[in-house]
């Protein structure tokens, strides 16, 4: 019982912070395939739905070589292709990586932070820009019948505005039905800036990660 209300106490606020605003859902898919001790292969893909799941707008795919240099640091360079879609028109973004993750625990909660630079180029008229996102995650031991809740925050600072133009606030349940394969659902608050003003959006969130 102690678990099931610390259960509900991580996901609750979130459920309860969600506005009359539009919602979307994002399913993401990674992939990790070791090389050998230190190097690694890993994978992203991405699917965005919005305007209350009706609009396909937004994928994305990439791959990239990591290094682990010990269990607590590790580094990747990758490659995202993304792709928007403006009314009935297709645009692309090219997008280099650059990631610093850090791993640790306290008191049996494994936290993970991931700084990433990324330089973004644009197929239409936008200017390119470089960005710099920074992801604080929590994944916390307590379970029921094998799953376990997770928190995290991610904030976006673009180099052309010079400030925060989104965060992420998410919280969700994980569930390893296989040594090598990993499921997770969730609620993903958006804050996004749009001029001066912060607009509200909705998220649901499915994944799946496999490992080799």
């Amino acid at each position: 019982m102690r678990r099931a209300l610390l259960l509900l106490a991580v996901l609750l606020p979130l459920a309860c912070g969600a506005e009359e605003s539009d919602w979307g859902y994002a399913h993401i898919n990674f992939i990790k395939v070791s090389l050998a001790e230190k190097w690694s292969i890993l994978s992203r893909s991405q699917v965005t739905f919005r305007d209350d799941f009706n609009d396909f707008y937004f994928w994305y795919a990439d791959a990239g070589l990591a290094y682990s240099f010990s269990p607590a640091w590790r580094m990747d360079l990758a490659y995202r292709q993304a792709s928007w879609n403006f009314g009935d028109e297709w645009m692309d973004e090219f997008r280099p990586m650059l990631s610093l993750d850090w791993f640790g625990k306290v008191n049996d909660i494994r936290l993970n932070n991931r700084a990433r630079f990324e330089y973004r180029y644009f197929d239409w008229e936008r200017e390119e820009d470089w960005r710099f996102r920074n992801r604080t995650r929590a994944d916390f031991p307590w379970k029921i019948i094998g799953i376990s809740p997770f928190l995290e925050e991610e904030f976006f600072v673009g180099y052309n505005r010079g400030t925060v133009e989104m965060n992420w606030l998410t919280g969700g349940i994980q569930f390893k039905p296989a040594t090598r394969v990993k499921l997770k659902a969730g609620y993903r608050w958006i804050a996004i800036r749009v001029g001066s003003q912060w607009e509200n959006r909705n998220q649901l969130l499915t994944g799946i990660s496999l490992f080799f």
